[in-house]
């Protein structure tokens, strides 16, 4: 794991522990609707970095295992075409370059998408009757 996607990790398990500790606090039911998305977007990004450190020590293990003769470099009769693809997607991945600033991108559209339907869902439960939640 790089060291953003370390940073937005940390923040993600933070803000995580912040907003469980302000939840049982939380009587409003359109706070609630906003804290629930909250949790959403705090783990649906720290999954997504996640994801994205698997996918690289998954590259890494198979570079390792490239090593035929177990010396820890690749000589010249293992290094093959094979190699070179697996060396690039794991050195010049955008993806995993990235993950810090995308998985924020994404996860805050999808916890806005819920906040929008938790909204809606809650104001029509409020004109038809109470409120439980």
């Amino acid at each position: 794991m790089n060291t953003p996607s370390f940073i937005g990790f940390i923040l993600g398990i933070t803000g995580i522990v912040i907003l469980l500790f302000l939840g049982r606090k939380t009587k409003d039911p359109y706070w609630k609707c906003v804290w629930r998305s909250s949790l959403l977007f705090c783990s649906m990004y720290i999954l997504i970095l996640i994801v994205m450190a698997v996918n690289a020590q998954y590259l890494s293990f198979q570079l390792e295992a490239m090593d035929v003769n177990g010396n820890g470099q690749i000589d010249l009769n293992e290094y093959t075409e094979e190699y070179r693809v697996v060396r690039d997607r794991l050195l010049k991945d955008p993806d995993r370059n990235n993950a810090f600033y995308t998985g924020a991108i994404l996860s805050f559209v999808m916890a806005l998408i819920a906040l929008s339907i938790d909204l809606f869902t809650t104001y029509f439960q409020s004109r038809t009757n109470s409120i439980k939640i």
